[in-house]
């Protein structure tokens, strides 16, 4: 099978690269009085979503447009004469070039973007163009949304992500969106980032890194597959010349420290450099069980890299390397006042095992966790023409993380010792490793074909240390304390293939084509064909309507599938149900329609419904008190929802952007997992009328305001909306009610103060999170499915911040 496979790429890199020598020098056919070219970075990456403005000798604006996903534009002007033409994006501009349009066609041109010098550009740039010709929901968020967050860009992978439209925060770090749970893609220059073995607490991809994320939240295109969730496509900060830097200290409530430096530049004329590295120690590393301030064995330390090189050996082939680690420590928070052995029966037998056991206070139990992921890609991008461009690129990632549990003192504080209990360390370690090829034709105007494939080897490893005892056959514990060990791995391959055609017949009507070919060899070996179409219409320049139809392949991570390869048998370890069905990927149908609506110059609104019906609808939850997450899928199930998002830009110096969300997720039939639920939760999920998900809000909402005073203060607010995650009351239904609902203001001042060295400047900066103190539960542990352990949310926290920019 893997040698089919392997033939199978062979013929198609030489027949992408056969297409590209065929097609070298061939462009695309130009037209008197049309301007045609495209859009790039300085490292030769084509940009999307990029407003491209013609203005005539006078200075005045005849005509604009916006590039398309490869990059490209086609502007007709009114008429012959002389024309300056330029992009924007942000922070962002072109060089000026000048064309004289007459009878001849003019060649194509290549627009280079750069960062700009003024700081009053971040603040008065127009509100990005609505996108006109991609079948899906796109939301953009930029550095400058990312630094006008309360906290700037000290905020935390999840903080940026919930200000997204249909974003549900689960605790852990973990997010939640359009009611799917995670299942989130990262991509570093197109290429995807593997899963960690934990997804849930480094953020190895730091928000203070980025440029400017791209986050496709439906309607995939047939490049995009495995996580389809949302696709966030970052781009992450690079070298420039002059080069730049800046140094911070952020810290305050919680126990808050977090240091970081940044620094990027050039070393000679084609290689460019970006280096980050900080450092953050707190007592809320993972939220605890308690309300309020009171933090038992909480502290965390986390320190990240990151390194970005960028080599431009000619203007056809550009090199990019990419380098991130993330070494973390976290301690298992606690609660107080937990009652020693109410039963009876297990403290005896723990100090028969060890005489002269005390049992500490339940707030002194230590469990802590240790993280360490490395992650590396090299991506080679070659453009044979401007119609005709590739970028291949390798991949490696380590990944480990190691749970330490305090069996004895853990064991004492056994509720009911009738019902299955143990404690375990556990140690999870994966290797990932992959190729990818993306490669994109321009036949002509009307079409843009990429197609392309990837191949990914992952090895999970998951090593196990269960304490429990021997049950005497009525459920009691007998004996000393048991000591059960697993070793087990998984070698698993994914491979994936695809063709896509955007096709615009005309300005008004794009129709996106594709197919893909998924296959996985895991514990069990799938495959599927998944057709996508998606329609898109423009009514007019500020009316954009869209459908879209797709199937989905979803296998589950490999490194979060429960290995059972401990005997159980006879212990107080064993489940209450032995089933054990291999897992099997989701596969589902997936179905949006969506708008963008220029409401005003200053305004854009997106509005957008969704619905996945899916078979061996995935899922995955925290059983016991380790975080470490594992999988587990229901027979059948759907999601659907809506959502609409509206940006503002009022004044100059006014902005605004908010969302707000209603979904549902409700899964049926147990297909796997059973070892790890109670017998009443398995029986309510193969009940008639199935369960909500336990990562289902029904409604979500969020908003940012930013107002700039006095040219160099801003003043930012901040709101969250939730309506509450699933639980039960006593004696119901798993997950049949939900958890209270909260609101979270937080706000944020900050002054830029000027520098007299070389443009230099310090920003000083105050920030409140929580503002009215709520006191709130993410979620409630007990009548949830996969919420073992309730966690709170933080409590009103203050934080200052000052950085250098030099």
């Amino acid at each position: 099978m893997r040698l089919i496979w392997c033939h199978l790429i062979v013929r198609l890199v030489c027949l992408c690269v056969c297409l590209s020598f065929l097609n070298q020098g061939r462009a695309v056919a130009a037209e008197p009085n049309i301007i045609t070219g495209s859009v790039q970075k300085q490292d030769l990456r084509r940009v999307g979503q990029v407003i491209v403005e013609v203005k005539d000798q006078e200075g005045t604006l005849v005509a604009t447009d916006v590039s398309n996903d490869a990059g490209e534009f086609r502007i007709p002007v009114p008429a012959d004469g002389t024309y300056s033409v330029s992009a924007v994006q942000d922070i962002y501009r072109s060089e000026y070039i000048v064309l004289k349009i007459g009878t001849e066609a003019p060649n194509p041109i290549t627009l280079t973007l750069s960062m700009t010098k003024e700081i009053a550009l971040e603040v008065r740039s127009p509100l990005a163009p609505i996108q006109y010709k991609a079948s899906s929901e796109t939301y953009p968020v930029s550095r400058k949304d990312i630094e006008e967050l309360p906290r700037g860009n000290n905020v935390e992978l999840h903080d940026v992500l919930l200000t997204i439209p249909s974003a549900v925060y689960g605790s852990l770090k973990q997010v939640h969106i359009r009611q799917d749970h995670a299942n989130l893609q990262f991509r570093i220059d197109g290429v995807p980032i593997p899963d960690t073995v934990s997804s849930t607490f480094s953020d190895v991809i730091s928000p203070r890194a980025w440029e400017r994320a791209d986050i496709i939240l439906g309607g995939m295109e047939a490049q995009y597959g495995n996580k389809t969730a949302a696709v966030l496509d970052i781009t992450t900060k690079s070298g420039t010349k002059p080069g730049f830097g800046s140094a911070q200290m952020f810290g305050g409530s919680n126990n808050t420290l977090n240091p970081s430096i940044e620094y990027g530049g050039t070393i000679g004329e084609k290689f460019r450099f970006y280096v980050l590295n900080s450092y953050t120690a707190t007592n809320r590393g993972i939220e605890p069980p308690t309300l309020g301030h009171s933090i038992f064995h909480g502290q965390s330390e986390r320190n990240q890299t990151f390194i970005r090189g960028d080599s431009q050996h000619d203007n056809s082939n550009n090199f990019s390397w990419v380098f991130l680690n993330s070494v973390a420590k976290y301690q298992i928070p606690t609660a107080p006042n937990g009652e020693v052995d109410p039963s009876g029966t297990v403290l005896p037998l723990l100090q028969a095992s060890r005489p002269g056991f005390t049992p500490v206070a339940s707030q002194d139990i230590d469990e802590n966790q240790k993280e360490n992921n490395q992650y590396g890609h090299m991506v080679w991008r070659h453009d044979v023409s401007s119609a005709n461009f590739f970028s291949l690129s390798g991949y490696f990632r380590q990944t480990r993380a190691t749970f330490r549990t305090d069996p004895f003192n853990l064991l004492a504080y056994t509720a009911e010792p009738a019902e299955p209990f143990s404690a375990a360390n556990q140690d999870r370690i994966a290797y990932s490793g992959g190729v990818r090829l993306d490669h994109t034709y321009i036949p002509n105007n009307e079409h843009v074909i990429k197609t392309g494939f990837q191949v990914d080897r992952t090895q999970a490893v998951n090593k196990t240390r269960l304490f429990t005892f021997a049950d005497d056959g009525a459920g009691n514990p007998i004996g000393n304390v048991l000591g059960l060990d697993a070793d087990n791995r998984l070698i698993g391959w994914r491979q994936e293939f695809w063709i896509q055609d955007q096709w615009s017949p005309n300005d008004h009507w794009t129709f996106n084509l594709g197919v893909r070919a998924d296959a996985v060899q895991y514990q069990r070996h799938e495959g599927q064909i998944s057709p996508r179409v998606g329609v898109t219409y423009k009514a007019d320049q500020a009316n954009v309507f869209h459908v879209f139809y797709g199937r989905q392949f979803t296998p589950p991570n490999l490194e979060a599938i429960s290995f059972l390869k401990l005997n159980t048998v006879g212990t107080k370890a064993a489940p209450e149900d032995t089933t054990n069905n291999t897992v099997r990927a989701e596969r589902a149908h997936y179905f949006e329609v969506g708008s963008y609506h220029g409401l005003a110059r200053w305004a854009t609104l997106e509005l957008t419904g969704y619905y996945k019906l899916a078979n061996f609808l995935s899922d995955a939850g925290q059983f016991g008190t380790t975080p470490l997450l594992n999988y587990f899928a229901f027979e059948r199930g759907w999601t659907r929802g809506i959502d609409g998002a509206l940006k503002l830009q009022i004044m100059d110096n006014l902005t605004a952007r908010g969302n707000v969300a209603w979904g549902q997720c409700k899964g049926y039939g147990l297909q796997s997992g059973h070892t790890l639920l109670e017998a009443a939760e398995i029986a309510d999920i193969n009940s008639k009328g199935g369960v909500h998900c336990d990562h289902q809000q029904t409604l979500t909402s969020s908003a940012v305001v930013a107002y700039r005073l006095l040219e160099r203060t801003t003043l930012t607010g901040q709101m969250l909306f939730a309506s509450g995650l699933r639980t039960a009351e006593e004696g119901g239904k798993t997950n049949s009610t939900h958890s209270p609902s909260y609101t979270i203001y937080n706000m944020s001042l900050t002054h830029i103060i000027p520098l007299p060295w070389d443009n230099q400047k310090f920003l000083l900066g105050f920030d409140v999170v929580n503002l009215l103190d709520e006191k709130y539960l993410i979620n409630q542990g007990e009548g949830s499915i996969g919420l073992g352990v309730s966690h709170a949310g933080m409590p009103r926290s203050f934080f200052f911040r000052g950085q250098w920019f030099f």
